[in-house]
C-alpha cells in the first residue's frame, strides 16, 4: 500500500511541475498585425520578425464557406495594421504560434469571433474552455452569424472531410 502512495505522490508532483512549466513558458507581448489571412490566422511583426499566429480555441469558416468572408472582414476591422497583445498558448504542428489576441480596448478577439457566430469553439484544441463553450451556445441559441444557416458545416469537416483531425498544441518554450 505504501508503494502505491509513493507512486501517486510522484505522479502528482510530475503533473504539477509540468503544469507550472507550461504556464511559465506562456508569453504575453505586443505586436503589430501586418496581414489577416482569414478570420483566425494573422501575420504579425514581433520585434522585427514576422510570425504567423493561429487563434487559440476557435476555428473560423474557410474563405469559400458561408460566413468565411465575414469572419475575415471582422478580424481585419478589429486588428489589421494595429497593435494587439498576444497571449501565447504554444505552437501547432506547423510551428505557428497559437494564441489569444487582445485588442487595444482589451477585448478578446477569440471570444468576439465566437460570440458573433463567426467561429466555432474548438472542443478538440480547447476542451476545457468553458467561456468559449458558453459563447458558442449563446450564439447558436440566438441563430447568430453562421448559426443562422440550417446546417452549418464546421471548417475542419470542410477542409478534411470525415478524416480525423489531430489536435496537438506544443507549449511555448
Amino acid at each position: 500500500m505504501q508503494v502505491k502512495k509513493i507512486w501517486f505522490v510522484l505522479a502528482l508532483a510530475l503533473v504539477s511541475s509540468l503544469l507550472v512549466e507550461q504556464e511559465a513558458q506562456a508569453e504575453r507581448y505586443k505586436v503589430r498585425v501586418l496581414t489577416v489571412y482569414d478570420g483566425d490566422t494573422l501575420l504579425v511583426d514581433h520585434d522585427g520578425k514576422r510570425e504567423k499566429i493561429i487563434l487559440y480555441g476557435i476555428d473560423c469558416p474557410e474563405s469559400a464557406q458561408d460566413s468565411g468572408p465575414q469572419a475575415k472582414q471582422f478580424t481585419e476591422v478589429c486588428c489589421a495594421h494595429k497593435d494587439v497583445t498576444v497571449d501565447t498558448k504554444g505552437r501547432d504542428k506547423f510551428n505557428r504560434v497559437v494564441a489569444e489576441i487582445y485588442l487595444s480596448d482589451g477585448a478578446d478577439l477569440n471570444h468576439e469571433l465566437v460570440k458573433r457566430g463567426l467561429a466555432w469553439w474548438s472542443d478538440k484544441f480547447a476542451p476545457s474552455d468553458t467561456v468559449l463553450q458558453t459563447l458558442q451556445a449563446e450564439a447558436k441559441g440566438g441563430n447568430t452569424g453562421l448559426w443562422a444557416a440550417p446546417h452549418p458545416i464546421p471548417p475542419w469537416l470542410f477542409r478534411n472531410g470525415d478524416k480525423a483531425v489531430q489536435a496537438t498544441i506544443v507549449p511555448s518554450q
